[in-house]
């Protein structure tokens, strides 16, 4: 019974979380703070004013390679960040994104020590698929009201060569400077999940020097047990079961289809060394709520959501934490109410461009409508579940 007890201090914790947070506060998922000057940069959701410049040369090399860094110059005001590293976000070509492009942004890449209000590394998202901007930003606030760790969001409007490019969403890299601010130790192992499962060979994007990834097979070996009462026990002895079982709840409230648990995609991994568990991170969470009347239980596609939730102790426990969301950080009054206000921030930001401005807010009105219905779906679903 040691996931049971586990499993029932954890939903006390969480029922704390989500009815005494109010959206925009940061769960503490950690010991740790911010400092201030990392607080400086996304504690207050603004839209900052940058402009990137990429040499000619260096523009040609990161076309032929665009995910290999280029120098390049970012300026913020009179503050001026030279030989910074550049290169292109995701998985789009450069073609696809020559007027608009997505950019990972290292400050220490070429030249150590230096922060970006208090950051080595930012993300530039150009919001491509989602017309608000703040798909991202809503998500992840879900997410840390949840108690999972998941990226900051800010905005920027972005000239690039001398082009006004538009809006852009600031992101947090999912980095050790991240880790350190979500968990006691950051130098345990952090994998990237793209198309793959714990099944796979993830990708490692930093920790130790081994490369058997022996703390993935183990939740995937706990996972694939057999026998469902078991299976619990042994996955809990291995995953954070109380922030999975509220990462699976968030991802299926938001209807999160491109993330880990409907699609194994999108995802990051982190061994916490502190715990020795394993804590899924979020990941690009720009197409949230587009299927108000998803499923309550959908086709779970990642081994680890199979596992648990593939199981009636594990169902159960999956809609007590929807249930302890939706009464309070999650209820849809409490969502429209925070997307108002981050769209409040960057409205005026678009007042230059009268069709962008249009489209911002036809989408807007959009989004607020299906976070409603989602909600409401949600709630109709749980209910038919206890009759």
């Amino acid at each position: 019974m040691k996931f049971i007890a586990q499993f029932s201090l954890g939903l006390i914790m969480a029922l704390h979380v989500a009815t005494s947070l109010g959206l925009g506060a940061e769960a503490k998922a950690s010991s740790k703070t911010n400092s201030p000057s990392q607080d400086e940069l996304f504690s207050q959701p603004k839209v900052l004013q940058l402009k990137i410049e990429i040499p000619t040369a260096n523009l040609g090399a990161l076309k032929k390679e665009p995910k290999a860094y280029v120098k390049g110059t970012l300026r913020e005001g009179d503050k001026v960040y030279t030989d910074v590293g550049i290169r292109l976000k995701g998985n789009a070509p450069w073609q696809g994104q020559e007027n608009k492009p997505s950019l990972a942004v290292k400050f220490n890449e070429f030249k150590a020590g230096v922060h970006f209000h208090g950051h080595s590394k930012i993300m530039l998202d150009n919001a491509h698929q989602d017309p608000t901007c703040l798909s991202e930003a809503i998500g992840s606030e879900i997410f840390r009201a949840a108690a999972v760790p998941a990226g900051k969001v800010t905005f920027a409007r972005v000239e690039f060569n001398g082009r006004d490019a538009g809006l852009y969403v600031v992101e947090q890299a999912i980095n050790r400077e991240f880790l350190a601010e979500h968990f006691k130790k950051s130098k345990g192992n952090l994998y990237e999940g793209t198309h793959s499962d714990v099944t796979d060979q993830l990708a490692k994007d930093s920790g130790d020097s081994s490369t058997d990834q022996g703390d993935v097979k183990k939740l995937a070996s706990a996972a694939r047990e057999a026998d469902p009462s078991q299976r619990l026990n042994k996955l809990a002895a291995v995953l954070d079961m109380d922030r999975f079982i509220s990462f699976v709840a968030v991802e299926a409230l938001t209807w999160h289809h491109n993330g880990y648990v409907m699609a194994r995609n999108n995802y990051r991994l982190y061994h916490d060394p502190n715990t020795d568990r394993m804590v899924f991170i979020p990941h690009s969470l720009d197409m949230l709520f587009s299927k108000p009347n998803g499923p309550l239980t959908p086709e779970w596609k990642g081994v680890v959501a199979k596992a648990v939730l593939d199981n009636p102790e594990g169902q159960r426990r999956y809609r007590e934490r929807l249930a302890a969301l939706l009464g309070g950080a999650c209820k849809a009054e409490v969502l429209q109410a925070r997307l108002n206000e981050l769209a409040a921030k960057i409205r005026p930001g678009l007042a230059r461009d009268a069709a962008e401005a249009k489209t911002f807010d036809t989408a807007l009105g959009l989004m607020r409508e299906r976070i409603g219905q989602r909600v409401h779906f949600i709630e109709e679903e749980l209910k038919k579940a206890v009759k």
